[in-house]
């Protein structure tokens, strides 16, 4: 059985350039309790696939974890932004790549307990090179992997982000890798 948490108040605690966390007192079927929430614009990922099926993957260090991680490319939405918009952006800010067959292939709430970030998938195919822009922050090195490599690395434990997991799994189920 479910129970509507009804907000009593609710203020802003901690803003940032990515998010920004909220602190919600609110009426829960055992009284009074605090929810702490993570505010994000959401974001996309790509997996942009070449001609030869590889997938394109980033390597970027994630302070978060103290280590380096391989990822599909993603980004961050910007206010009001279309989240296919989000991604062809994303994609050649990131990796200098165009996509001339982007098309969605599932969306998600990565973690709903305590943030409302919505993060969205898409195919990318017919890819044209072009060139990167990073941010002045961002230092991102770029690798084609076989899909079946990319699985295993998975099945290893040597790709652990969720977004990856989800998107390469989801895309060889929906047969586009």
């Amino acid at each position: 059985m479910s129970y509507e948490e009804k907000t009593i108040s609710s203020e802003i605690v901690y803003e940032g350039p990515v998010f920004r966390v909220r602190k919600h007192i609110v009426d829960t079927v055992g009284g009074e309790s605090v929810r702490d929430i993570v505010e994000h614009s959401g974001g996309s990922i790509m997996v942009a696939v070449s001609d030869d099926g590889k997938i394109l993957m980033e390597r970027q260090y994630r302070k978060a974890l103290e280590s380096d991680f391989m990822e599909l490319p993603a980004g961050k939405a910007d206010p009001g932004e279309e989240p296919v918009i989000t991604a062809t952006r994303e994609l050649a800010e990131e990796t200098g790549y165009h996509a001339a067959d982007v098309r969605h292939l599932i969306s998600f709430y990565p973690t709903c307990g305590y943030s409302n970030e919505h993060l969205h998938i898409y195919i990318c195919k017919d890819l044209t090179k072009g060139e990167q822009h990073l941010d002045r922050d961002e230092c991102i090195d770029l690798e084609w992997i076989d899909a079946d490599r990319i699985i295993e690395l998975i099945a290893d434990g040597v790709i652990q982000d969720a977004k990856t997991i989800i998107g390469i799994l989801f895309a060889r189920q929906a047969g586009e890798i």
